[in-house]
Formats: C-alpha cells, structure tokens, sequence
C-alpha cells in the first residue's frame, strides 16, 4: 500500500497492490480474521483481477462483511446510487 496526495486536492489517498495483498495473505504473511481476509480476497478480485473461488469467499461471511461485499459487487457493477450500494438501508 502506498500514500499520497492528490495533486489537484491534496486528499489523502491510497494505492493497494491487490495481487500482493491476496499473495501474502495466502501464505500465511498477512494476519487477518477470516471474514476480512475473504472480504480482501472479493476486493482483490473486482479491483486487481485476482482469480477468486465466489463460493468459498462469501461462505461464512457475517451480515457485515456480507453487506460489504455485496456492496462492492454492486459498485462494481456501476450501481452506485442503490440504498444497499451505500449502506444506507438494512432489512
């Protein structure tokens, strides 16, 4: 991961190598819990191409996680202005 500034804003932003991040998780060199270490695995996927098993990442996901997930694959998807995309609705 690395940090910067936007050059027109000056946001703080940041830059994750998505193929490295799933690399070290898998081998055991990125302490995470389950649960956000399947969440990486969905991000690493949508963002870096990094081949992911759907079924195995979503499978015991809690409500959160699972709502971030979804939400991910619906920004993805180019819905951004769902209620779910934006967490701001819950059933």
């Amino acid at each position: 991961m690395e940090f910067g500034q936007g050059i027109t804003s000056g946001a703080v932003m940041a830059a994750v190598d998505f193929e490295a991040a799933s690399r070290a998780l898998g081998a055991g060199a990125l302490p995470c819990p389950g649960g956000e270490g399947r969440v990486l695995r969905i991000a690493a996927s949508i963002a870096g191409g990094v081949p992911v098993d759907l079924g195995e990442a979503v499978t015991g996901l809690d409500e959160s996680n699972a709502a971030l997930a979804a939400a991910a694959v619906l920004h993805a998807a180019g819905h951004r202005d769902l209620p779910m995309a934006a967490g701001s609705e819950r059933r």
